[in-house]
């Protein structure tokens, strides 16, 4: 189970790669939802290492920065918000 942050950081990633499990994002596109102000901030980066190190974001460092792409975990949990959202469970 994860937390209420953790859950909202994870749907941003999810949004950011439009549901891909493929697909990998640099920080900032998922991150800017949460640059409102600096306990928001920092929560926001809580919340991802928490996701890293529980296996639903896996990193990917490249040659530029380092990118995030969700896990099957962590794709298990955008796809049942989502069915959540559109009324199917």
């Amino acid at each position: 189970m994860i937390g209420e942050f953790e859950r909202r950081v994870l749907m941003s990633i999810c949004k950011a790669t439009n549901g891909s499990k493929s697909a990998h994002v640099p920080r900032q596109y998922f991150m800017k939802k949460f640059q409102e102000n600096k306990h928001q901030r920092k929560q926001a980066e809580k919340a991802l290492k928490s996701l890293i190190t529980r296996g639903y974001v896996y990193p990917h460092p490249t040659s530029r920065e380092t990118t995030y792409q969700m896990t099957d975990a962590g794709w298990d949990i955008c796809r049942a918000e989502k069915e959540k959202l559109l009324g199917r469970s």
